[in-house]
């Protein structure tokens, strides 16, 4: 039995190119990838970073007034609608920030090729902050 070689053993004169025992030895030509060596990582698509502080902020700006006014609805709790004099002056400025915001963000969006979702939902969360104060202004007049 001491004449015999084992059976993993590579025969002599074979290269097993670094390789485990057992394993094929790569093809001619083909480099081997370095130990510990990984494929370079696909790049990331950037983050719609304006369409998210956009959205951020609108929220901010919108749930205020919407407690109040959620709050108002019951009949007994209506004398909290005096609130609204301090919250819409902020649904005012958080809309036309989120605005702003999320009209630059398509801008850039479209520019760089990326997704631009954060950025519309800024600008329809925007326009719908301004439209009660449009109302509140124009609302008797019209």
């Amino acid at each position: 039995m001491t004449g015999m070689p084992h059976p993993d053993a590579p025969t002599p004169g074979a290269s097993t190119g670094g390789a485990a025992p057992g394993t094929p030895a790569p093809a001619p030509g083909t480099a081997a990838p370095a130990p510990g060596a990984t494929a370079p990582a696909a790049p990331r698509r950037r983050a719609d970073v304006l369409g998210i502080v956009a959205v951020i902020l609108a929220l901010v700006g919108l749930l205020p007034s919407l407690i109040v006014f959620l709050i108002g609805i019951a009949p007994e709790m209506q004398m909290i609608f005096w609130l609204l004099i301090v919250t819409l002056p902020i649904l005012g400025i958080g809309g036309v920030i989120a605005l702003i915001l999320g009209v630059i963000g398509i801008i850039v969006g479209v520019r760089r090729g990326t997704k631009i979702v954060w950025s519309i939902i800024g600008v329809v969360l925007g326009i719908l902050m301004l439209v009660p104060l449009g109302i509140l202004y124009l609302g008797p007049s019209m």
